[in-house]
C-alpha cells in the first residue's frame, strides 16, 4: 500500500489524499502567523483624577489610531493613580502628540507626556534605572523651593504610589533646608515618577532622577548628599545626579 503511494504523481497523490481524507503535511516552512500590533506607548503624568479613558482616547485619537489606554489604579480604594498609557499605533502619529500635549492643560491638569521606554532586565545584569535591581529605589530631587516642605514634596509624588521616605535635608547652623530632597519607592512606581523631571513643585522646575551611592572619597560630615561633579553647599541643589 506504502508503495504504491510513493509510485503516485503529485497531481494522483493529491487526489487519492482526497478520496481518502487524508489530511496532507504541512511544511515546516509554513508562513509564520502575523506579529502582535505594538505600536509606540506613551506616558502620560499628572492627570487629574477626572480624566476617563474615554476623554483620553478622544484627545490622542486627533494624531492616529488609539490601540490601548491603560489607567492603573489604587488596589485598596479603586482611584486612578494620577497617570495613564496611551498607546498609538503609528511612531508618527505618537510623536506629534507627544510634541502637542507635553506641557498642555487637560481637565485642569498640565500634562507631562513622553515616549514609555521597556524596562531593561536587571535580573540578566542590564544597566539602566535601578541596574542593581533594589526593591525600592531613591530619587533625588533638586531644584526645590526654599519653601518646600516634606508634605508639598510628599503631595507631588504621591500620584506615582506609596512613598516610604522623603528627606530634605537641612542646613547645620540654621536650619533651612538646602533646595534639594531624596523620595524613596518601590522601584517600579520610582521609575514612574521620574516624570516628575522637570515638573513644577512650589513654584520651581524641579530636577528628578535616580540617585546614586557616592563612590570613595574621603570621610565627609553629616550625612554626605552631593551632586555628582560638585558637592552641594548651602544653595539650592542644582542639576545633575544626587548622590548619598
Amino acid at each position: 500500500f506504502h508503495a504504491a503511494i510513493i509510485q503516485l504523481s503529485h497531481i494522483e497523490l493529491h487526489k487519492f489524499c482526497l478520496s481518502y481524507r487524508i489530511l496532507p503535511i504541512m511544511s515546516d516552512e509554513a508562513a509564520p502567523a502575523p506579529a502582535a500590533e505594538e505600536g509606540v506607548k506613551m506616558y502620560v503624568g499628572n492627570l487629574s483624577f477626572d480624566t476617563t479613558e474615554d476623554t483620553l482616547r478622544s484627545t490622542f485619537g486627533e494624531f492616529g489610531t488609539v490601540i490601548d489606554v491603560f489607567l492603573p489604579v489604587h488596589r485598596d480604594s479603586g482611584n486612578p493613580r494620577g497617570f495613564a498609557f496611551v498607546t498609538l499605533r503609528e511612531r508618527d502619529a505618537a510623536e506629534k502628540a507627544i510634541a502637542a500635549w507635553d506641557g498642555k492643560e487637560l481637565d485642569g491638569r498640565t500634562l507631562k507626556v513622553n515616549e514609555s521606554k521597556p524596562k531593561v532586565d536587571y535580573a540578566a545584569g542590564g544597566g539602566g534605572f535601578n541596574s542593581a535591581g533594589l526593591a525600592d529605589v531613591k530619587l533625588y530631587v533638586g531644584n526645590l523651593s526654599y519653601e518646600s516642605t516634606e508634605e508639598s514634596v510628599r503631595a507631588a509624588f504621591a500620584q506615582y504610589g506609596e512613598i516610604s521616605d522623603c528627606f530634605l535635608p537641612t542646613d547645620r547652623e540654621s536650619g533651612a533646608i538646602r533646595g534639594f530632597a531624596f523620595v524613596t519607592m518601590a522601584a517600579a512606581d520610582a521609575e514612574k515618577a521620574l516624570a516628575m523631571d522637570g515638573a513644577e513643585i512650589d513654584g520651581r522646575a524641579v530636577k528628578v532622577n535616580e540617585s546614586q551611592p557616592k563612590r570613595g572619597g574621603g570621610r565627609g560630615g553629616g550625612r554626605g548628599y552631593g551632586g555628582r561633579g560638585g558637592g552641594y553647599g548651602r544653595g539650592r541643589g542644582g542639576g545633575g545626579r544626587g548622590n548619598y
